[in-house]
């Protein structure tokens, strides 16, 4: 045999040793992905609300991943359902995103306003360390006008660019600029706590505390805690809960909040129950589904529960405002909330991997009724006192909402809602940017403890 023969008898030899591996690998990726798949649609059948609905005809094989499958499973009236890989729960249940630290939105309900404002700032983030805050406006980035990025449909990537420059208006005016990168921060469930006397703002009959709940996060409940044990260090008889940015999360902590703020007249009552599918219906009855007011040593004495709402209070924020009713005086100040008067349980897989699964879905499998079988809020829960999101304060006793309340507490009257102000923003078509609340997989009640 000559070299050059040899040489194509041996390319030949490795060439059909890697189309072997090759088969090998997709055949292998292949029944990886069909048994996800098969997991999955059993998993749906047994524990999805609408399961009775669901497609029944779905040819799984052309279906090339099991993000994509899982969708075509679910019913048409379904936007809360979802599902995300092992690693994206692990760090958003620790509180863990690469982010710049702020979040924004327009001033656009009531006010017509379309400037780009500061909603709120996590602590030790990019943009605390640099001085900003709620309220502030987003002028520039890199040097841009964010209008004319918002005009061109630009300015959600550009946010999304590992490294940017900002150029911010203070309350004053005047104007600063920084450049920063994003990072891996830890965020906090709380953004703000206070306790608020007569001696901050005239008239109030006792100490009133203020919490501006976040997220309800399992593995940060000490910050509850701790906020309680101050609020009845002074014994408090009001509580503004400001959850209008509170997009819900787990069951272990709303249970924690609920046993803190109700009365000792609403002690063993039920907060919320559960209806399951037909399936699952004999855990509509079971207590570990339910929560129950299991009062501690620091729950406080209210006379009334103040919640703060928008379109960003959803889920378990909502179970709390729909749960508390029919316990105590509650008052709803702000804006219709999101409308997610369901929940889920957390599916990992493999199953019982819950350290490093690789993925979690996250189906309905419960709707959440309160004590008087009231629920299915699908349009949002409406307030008591309407009044629009004022973003050009920090959250404290010039911020409308709080203000307001505090006025309510002690005149019995609230104050007129603040005028317009001319805007610098240009109306025009399509300047309304992406907010949290826009995203498909917005709001959500889990719970870990599965009842199967």
């Amino acid at each position: 045999m000559n070299a050059l023969l040899k040489k194509f008898y041996l390319f030949l030899i490795a060439l059909g040793t890697c189309l072997f591996v090759a088969t090998s690998c997709e055949k292998v990726e292949n029944d990886k992905l069909k048994t996800e798949k098969s997991y999955l649609y059993s998993l749906m059948n047994d524990v999805y609300y609408w399961y009775r609905e669901m497609p029944k005809n779905i040819d799984p094989a052309p279906i090339s991943s099991i993000y994509d499958y899982f969708d075509t499973l679910l019913v048409p009236q379904d936007r809360w359902s979802w599902m995300m890989s092992g690693e994206e729960y692990t760090d958003s249940e620790k509180g863990i995103y690469l982010t710049y630290g702020a979040s924004y939105a327009q001033p656009i309900d009531y006010y017509n306003d379309y400037s780009v404002r500061v909603r709120y700032v996590f602590d030790n983030s990019p943009m605390s360390e640099n001085g900003v805050k709620r309220g502030f406006e987003l002028t520039h980035l890199n040097g841009t006008p964010v209008m004319d990025l918002i005009r061109n449909g630009t300015f959600n990537s550009k946010m999304n660019n590992s490294s940017n420059s900002f150029t911010f208006k203070r309350y004053d005016g005047s104007s600063f600029t920084f450049s920063t990168s994003a990072r891996e921060i830890n965020t906090k469930s709380v953004l703000k706590r206070m306790i608020i006397t007569s001696a901050d703002f005239s008239g109030l009959p006792y100490p009133v505390a203020y919490f501006n709940y976040y997220a309800f996060k399992a593995g940060m409940t000490s910050e509850i805690d701790d906020a309680m044990a101050a609020f009845k260090a002074v014994n408090v008889k009001e509580l503004i809960l400001d959850l209008r940015y509170n997009g819900g999360g787990d069951a272990a902590a709303t249970q924690l909040l609920s046993n803190y703020i109700a009365p000792a007249s609403a002690n063993g009552k039920i907060v919320a129950k559960r209806k399951h599918n037909d399936k699952l219906s004999a855990y509509d009855s079971d207590v570990n589904t339910m929560t129950i007011i299991k009062r501690v040593s620091n729950s406080l004495d209210l006379n009334r529960l103040i919640i703060l709402t928008s379109g960003g209070t959803a889920s378990a924020s909502e179970l709390i405002i729909n749960g508390f009713k029919p316990l105590m005086n509650v008052l709803q100040v702000g804006r219709t909330t999101y409308g997610k008067p369901n929940g889920m349980y957390v599916w990992f897989y493999p199953e019982n991997e819950e350290l490093y699964p690789d993925y979690v879905f996250l189906p309905i499998a419960f709707y959440s009724v309160n004590s008087l079988g009231e629920g299915n809020y699908e349009t949002g829960l409406v307030p008591d006192q309407q009044r629009p999101d004022d973003l050009y304060h920090d959250f404290g006793l010039e911020e409308d909402w709080l203000k307001s309340s505090l006025t309510f507490i002690a005149t019995g009257v609230w104050p007129a809602i603040p005028a317009v102000l001319p805007t610098v923003a240009p109306l025009y078509s399509g300047a309304k940017i992406k907010i949290e609340e826009d995203s498909p997989d917005y709001g959500k009640y889990i719970d870990n403890k599965r009842p199967l």
